[in-house]
């Protein structure tokens, strides 16, 4: 509406002549009903709040006093602390667990370890399942390294234990996790945990509040929820405004007011917990009475304003909806939700808006899905075609050593060749899969250098240092091999024993994989390491800005005339066939195919002669 229409001024003036007397009057009413109504409702919640805190430290009490049930048997914890394994024990170990499921009418299962005898017993419904020789359940373990700790809400497990048609259904829990010490001292025998079902919690918690018109929360000191009504926040932290530190705090109590709603706290202390019980009360339910009065008073005012201003509610709700709800399909695309479904309604100008914008958005997604199908078809070609590049002549080779040595020789050890020949063959064989973790990597260069130290009769050392934690790394399928197969074609004097081979892995950064394979070899000439440098440069990595050298061990080089022999050869190779660099290009080549990261290989020459291959390889690890 123009604010120069006399309809508008009319309109306007007519509901302030109206409106404004009687809201004066409601208003002043209101707050007055409202401030008395806040206080009392407020005292009373306290009270309510302050007893179901009682009630919830009682229930602690009881579950603390149950987990002591291992240092009161005195009899048992004897047999515990000096480590007997026999009938007899595994008789009041279970008797031990009994007592702790009957104890509380809520236990709804007890697992215990022992440390010593490595044996795993959980009692459900009373009957006992044992598991010998086996390792704590890790996520029960890793509370109990932490002392006596409350384990927030979850749906209940088996700790390991096979299920089978004896267990009871899966149900929200929360768990006691106790270390079991060696007292007076700190050595731990075992560890106990007690799984109680949430429904010890929401028998007390069920007095405290009305469900369909309030909130109840139970948080621990890090804010995770222990018992709400939406089972989706159970054993998450709690994502809300009015959460600070210091509600979470010991001793915390008292009430304030956020988002229309008051809050009622107290913090619940005991030795084995820390909990927080929050109580949220909108105000709109407890303002329902005064609110009714003021809405009856508002319906007799709405009365004679309606006809005048119908017309224009109604026109402005009919053309403002389809266009709120056409922002709403905007924000969830812009959020990332590309496959919205768009529903028309009308059928004016804003209703062919409104389909031609999801006829644009579908056109979107159809291209999108072409693309990423185009793309995703031409890296797996590239893959397959860059992994048939890889010379199997090796095998040959190898196979050919084999036979030479099983005419000359009567050893066992041929035994142990030809299983290197075999894993070999079935790794690289595999075609189905174009990955594999570098521990398979590394195993499979272990069984290639066995086969060669046979073939060039052990005229070179292996140094392999590996980080353990990088082992489980995934890589494309053949990466070490192509790198460590350049030395034997290359690199290796076979007239001169000392040669020298390392591979290493370690981690450049926290989230960048190094590995380097590096020989004290014929070494590069500088004008080839430069090609090679380029044409891994073509295939995606960068050229190093200047040549870095590495020193071996004195023991480990070769004499000063044959380092003037062999510095920027390269060995028996053509040169043709060693500027080419066909293998390291090729994994170069599937290191950026196969990683979303950049990925680099360097090649450096080693003083006073040799090679090092460098490859940095990041792979988004997350440090804890």
């Amino acid at each position: 509406m123009r604010w120069n229409r006399i309809r508008t001024k009319l309109i306007t003036l007519l509901l302030i002549a109206t409106i404004v007397p009687t809201m004066s009057t409601m208003v002043i009413t209101y707050i007055n009903n409202y401030q008395s109504l806040q206080e009392r409702t407020l005292e009373e919640n306290k009270k309510l709040i302050y007893q179901g805190k009682h009630n919830l430290q009682n229930m602690l009490h009881d579950l603390n006093q149950s987990s002591l049930f291992v240092y009161t048997n005195f009899e048992f914890f004897k047999m515990l602390e000096r480590g007997y394994d026999d009938t007899y024990m595994e008789a009041q170990a279970y008797a031990v667990m009994q007592n702790i499921e009957s104890s509380m009418r809520h236990v709804h299962q007890v697992y215990m370890y022992r440390n010593e005898v490595k044996r795993a017993i959980l009692v459900a419904q009373s009957l006992p399942h044992r598991k010998y020789e086996s390792e704590p359940y890790e996520p029960a373990a890793n509370y109990a390294k932490q002392g006596i700790q409350i384990q927030p809400t979850y749906r209940s497990e088996t700790y390991g234990f096979a299920p089978s048609t004896q267990w009871k259904p899966s149900v929200p829990v929360f768990t006691l996790h106790r270390p079991i010490y060696k007292v007076p001292s700190t050595k731990q025998l075992g560890m106990l945990s007690i799984d109680v079902k949430l429904e010890a919690i929401s028998e007390i918690t069920d007095q405290l509040y009305e469900k369909d018109k309030e909130q109840l929360y139970i948080v621990d000191q890090n804010g995770m929820v222990l018992y709400t009504d939406d089972e989706t926040l159970l054993g998450k932290p709690l994502q809300k405004p009015w959460l600070s530190d210091n509600l979470l705090t010991a001793e915390s109590k008292g009430n304030f007011e956020h988002d229309n709603a008051l809050f009622v706290h107290e913090s619940i202390d005991s030795p084995i917990a820390q909990w927080t019980l929050v109580k949220e009360m909108p105000k709109k339910y407890l303002l329902q009475n005064t609110n009714r009065t003021l809405m009856f008073n508002m319906a007799l005012l709405s009365i004679s304003t309606l006809i005048i201003i119908g017309a224009t509610l109604w026109i402005s709700i009919r053309m403002t909806k389809p266009i709120a709800q056409l922002m709403r399909y905007m924000n969830q695309i812009q959020a990332g939700k590309m496959n919205v479904n768009i529903q028309v309604d009308s059928h004016d100008e804003i209703g062919m808006m409104s389909k031609r914008f999801r006829d644009m958005m579908k056109t979107i997604n159809d291209l999108i899905v072409q693309e990423y199908k185009l793309e995703l078809a031409n890296k797996t070609n590239q893959l397959k075609a860059l992994q048939a590049q890889i010379n199997p002549h090796f095998m040959n080779n190898a196979l050919q050593s084999i036979g030479t040595l099983a005419l000359k020789h009567d050893a066992p050890h041929i035994y142990s060749l030809l299983s290197a020949v075999a894993k070999m063959m079935r790794y690289s064989m595999y075609n189905d899969e174009s990955t594999a973790s570098l521990r398979e990597e590394v195993e499979h260069v272990k069984a290639y250098l066995q086969l060669q130290g046979q073939r060039f009769e052990h005229a070179f050392e292996v140094d392999m240092a590996i980080d353990p934690s990088t082992l489980s790394v995934i890589v494309p399928k053949m990466t070490l091999q192509p790198i460590v197969e350049n030395y034997f074609k290359h690199g290796l004097d076979r007239t001169v024993q000392g040669g020298l081979l390392r591979i290493t892995s370690r981690w450049h950064t926290s989230d960048t994989l190094e590995i380097s394979v590096q020989d004290n070899g014929f070494g590069i000439a500088p004008e080839k390491l430069m090609l090679l440098n380029e044409k891994l440069q073509a295939a995606g990595a960068p050229v190093p800005t200047k040549r870095s050298t590495i020193m071996y061990e004195p023991n480990h080089l070769l004499s000063s005339q044959e380092e003037e022999k062999s510095l920027y050869m390269d060995g028996d190779a053509s040169s043709e066939e060693s500027v080419s660099g066909i293998g390291l290009v090729n994994v170069m080549t599937r290191l950026q195919l196969f990683n979303r990261y950049p990925a680099s290989m360097q090649l450096e020459a080693v003083i006073p002669h040799g090679t090092s291959v460098k490859i940095l390889l990041k792979v988004g690890r997350e440090t804890a």
